[in-house]
């Protein structure tokens, strides 16, 4: 394969990868709210809008996003046993460039040199 096949390959896995892994965060998020013993509270809506289930699933589903890629911006915090999953996916969205940079630079050396 040349190296745009390689290039385009390896954005859609990691796209897929990075997702997949918000999807599973939001799913946790998700199930802890309707327990009852982890929410997600927005700062800019009432509480009768945040009792939507559409609403419920956005903005899990953000702050799933925005946590695993920049540690939040604020505007939502997490409560009760979410605070614990926030801590888990936030170590995740940190370590996981690293991993993905040690995975070309020890197991494919020859991946830089490549023409």
């Amino acid at each position: 394969m040349d190296r745009k096949k390689i290039f385009i390959y390896n954005f859609f896995c990691l796209f897929i990868l990075y997702f997949s892994i918000s999807a599973i965060f939001t799913c946790c998020y998700i199930f802890l709210e309707y327990l009852e013993v982890g929410a997600i509270i927005d700062h800019h809506a009432n509480a009768a809008h945040q009792n939507q289930n559409i609403d419920v699933f956005t903005r899990t589903f953000y702050f799933s996003f925005i946590t695993l890629f920049a540690v939040g911006y604020g505007d939502m915090i997490p409560l009760g046993l979410s605070k614990g999953v926030a801590i888990i996916q936030a170590f995740v969205g940190y370590i996981m460039p690293y991993a993905i940079l040690l995975n070309y630079i020890l197991f494919r050396p020859n991946f830089l040199n490549r023409k």
